[in-house]
């Protein structure tokens, strides 16, 4: 037993060396260029019992900077009035919009479009499920480029120029933007201003966002090894989601659609890249109770476990080495495996007395010391993207991380354990988390609506 966690040591420190050094040295900010022609973009929205936050993610995108693109919200069933409230800021009227045939998914009731707005179109059908409405919204949209966002989600002002300027590598086939926690964020004098508030929850998951994007995307991002494309978030040519046949059906979705994408890569020796973007930024509103932050955890520790079993038989003859080192290794030894190990240690220890007390101690030490640096990292690399934090938050950013390490750190080790388990009570649907529709970055839709 503890040879095997002296293994599991030795491993995590030179992934956590690269997440350290590999942001550091490789990040490089690109500025817009404005000659660059605007490929055509769709941007697909999910939407299930979204009543409350819908016109959130509609009044951020009446203030993108972008002229080719069009923006379908597709309705699943919502049992809300999810659908009144999009006529009531839309008014929507029937529309003749045809379907390629080339995915399959639910029925559906209507296609519609906004009198207002005329490149917003609505699909409404049965319910069938995030990824069954991703592949309807596919097959209807008329681009070169599809974009999958959250219904909570929120765009800034200049995410589909960033896309569009990453799709004009070539080599580019995928790409994910950057995530953050609305509940930090308001927009003032047409800027986005954030701060560090919040309650505990809501601060754990904004360094937890932070962490993510900038340190682990970034360095996966460099290897071309990126496990998933967040489903809040990504940009997908339209024709390479049709060839992997789009979505499939699962708890975890958008982890799924990725590990797809590379395994159509390397079956097709295809020198092509998925990206991270992190001058793509959206928002999203986090949950803001442990009930709620559970339910989402869970849900994505069982979408995890849900690929591991599918790919894991793979891996080695159909994805590439740095697909395999940082989902197999970093993921599932580093995450999963080692949250049991480390729940199998501490009992012993507890009540068993058989675990080396100052090799725990002494381990914990340096996981505190290799936490402060890639937090030093992240949040330089924050600032570094045009995060409007003030000194004084970042200085607050850096010591509640520290502490989050000792408290909502452990609630995620329990829930890498607890969703293992819940995998195998086969609820694929949803998994609803609760939204107030509070937090928001804009205020236009509406406006215009009650205008018009």
């Amino acid at each position: 037993m503890s040879f095997l966690l002296y293994v599991i040591a030795a491993v995590f420190l030179i992934f956590q060396a690269l997440y350290t050094v590999i942001p550091l040295v490789c990040s490089k900010v690109k500025r817009l260029d404005p000659e660059l022609a605007e490929k055509s973009i769709a941007v697909l929205v999910p939407a299930y019992n979204e009543e409350l936050t819908i016109k959130n993610c509609l009044d951020a995108m009446a203030d993108l900077k972008y002229s080719n693109y069009e923006i379908i919200i597709i309705n699943d069933g919502s049992k809300d009035k999810t659908l009144s409230r999009l006529d009531e800021l839309l008014q929507l009227e029937l529309d003749c919009r045809t379907p390629a045939h080339q995915l399959a998914y639910k029925p559906i009731k209507g296609v519609y479009r906004s009198v207002h707005y005329p490149h917003i179109l609505v699909i409404d059908k049965q319910n069938g499920g995030k990824a069954d409405s991703l592949n309807a919204g596919i097959d209807y949209a008329a681009s070169e480029i599809v974009i999958t966002l959250d219904a909570d989600s929120m765009l800034e002002t200049n995410a589909l120029k960033y896309v569009n300027q990453y799709f004009h590598n070539s080599d580019i086939i995928a790409l994910g933007g950057t995530v953050k926690i609305v509940q930090g964020a308001e927009k003032r004098d047409g800027a986005i201003v954030e701060k560090f508030r919040g309650s505990g929850l809501i601060k754990s998951q904004i360094i937890n966002y932070t962490h993510g994007f900038y340190v682990r995307k970034l360095t996966q991002s460099f290897f071309n090894s990126i496990v998933v494309i967040s489903g809040a978030f990504g940009a997908f040519y339209k024709d390479v989601l049709v060839q992997v046949n789009g979505f499939r059906s699962t708890v975890g979705e958008d982890i799924d659609i990725t590990l797809k994408i590379h395994e159509y890569l390397k079956a097709n020796r295809l020198k092509k890249k998925l990206v991270y973007a992190p001058e793509a930024v959206c928002y999203t509103e986090c949950p803001e109770n442990l009930t709620n932050f559970y339910k989402q955890r869970i849900r994505w520790q069982k979408a995890f476990i849900d690929c591991v079993l599918i790919y894991w038989s793979r891996l080695s003859s159909r994805f590439g080495v740095g697909v395999n080192l940082f989902f197999a290794i970093d993921g599932f030894m580093l995450g999963t495996f080692s949250a049991f190990m480390m729940l199998v240690y501490i009992v012993q220890m507890i009540f068993f007395a058989d675990g080396n007390l100052i090799h725990a101690l002494i381990f914990f030490l340096i996981t505190l010391v290799i936490n402060g640096l890639q937090i030093v990292v992240s949040l330089g690399l924050c600032r570094k993207y045009g995060s409007s934090y003030t000194i004084q938050d970042y200085i607050r950013m850096f010591l509640f991380s520290q502490l989050d390490l000792l408290t909502y750190r452990n609630v995620l080790l329990y829930i890498n354990i607890a969703g293992t388990f819940k995998y195998f009570d086969n609820d694929e649907g949803w998994g609803f988390v609760e939204r107030k529709g509070v937090a928001a970055i804009s205020q236009n839709i509406a406006s215009r609506s009650h205008s018009g």
